[in-house]
């Protein structure tokens, strides 16, 4: 039977560094004076062949916790990526760029309205036919956003 100060010298440690591993349970605590440095050689032999094969935790640190943090990131990237290649996902921006492209031409088409139609009316003879002109005009412009193209707007981007 030993003291902790000799199995501290035996695993060639501090005497603060056996009394920390009693106090986690990596060495079984005995009465004082009383260690079996053996079985306290052995215990920690089994500790430390953990923290290499990263079964242990070691501080704040679980290394198995980290690798399948880090697997299931991984997985979930390519993931995504398959997503994206399937067209079941999209980056919001393009979204965005798409939609404000649509709305820049209908708006275009909207204010050249009056100027396209202005000569047409001018030689209409009913109101009913000015107006079937304009109504005809804003279908068109609106038809823009309604009739949204694939293959045009990936060209566009």
């Amino acid at each position: 039977m030993s003291s902790v100060s000799e199995l501290a010298a035996h695993l060639q440690t501090s005497t603060k560094t056996v009394h920390d591993m009693i106090n986690k349970g990596i060495i079984t605590k005995q009465e004082r004076g009383k260690y079996d440095i053996d079985l306290a050689r052995k215990e920690y032999i089994l500790h430390v062949r953990e923290i290499a094969a990263g079964r242990a935790k070691v501080g704040d640190l679980d290394l198995q916790e980290e690798r399948a943090r880090l697997a299931k990131e991984q997985a979930d990237a390519k993931e995504m990526e398959n997503a994206v290649e399937r067209g079941d996902l999209v980056y919001i921006e393009n979204v965005a760029k798409q939609f404000e492209l649509q709305l820049t031409k209908v708006r275009t088409k909207l204010l050249a309205v009056p100027t396209k139609v202005a000569p047409e009316a001018h030689i209409a003879a009913t109101v009913k036919e000015v107006q079937s002109l304009i109504e005809a005009e804003i279908v068109e412009a609106l038809n823009e956003l309604v009739g949204y193209d694939k293959e045009a707007a990936s060209e566009e981007t």
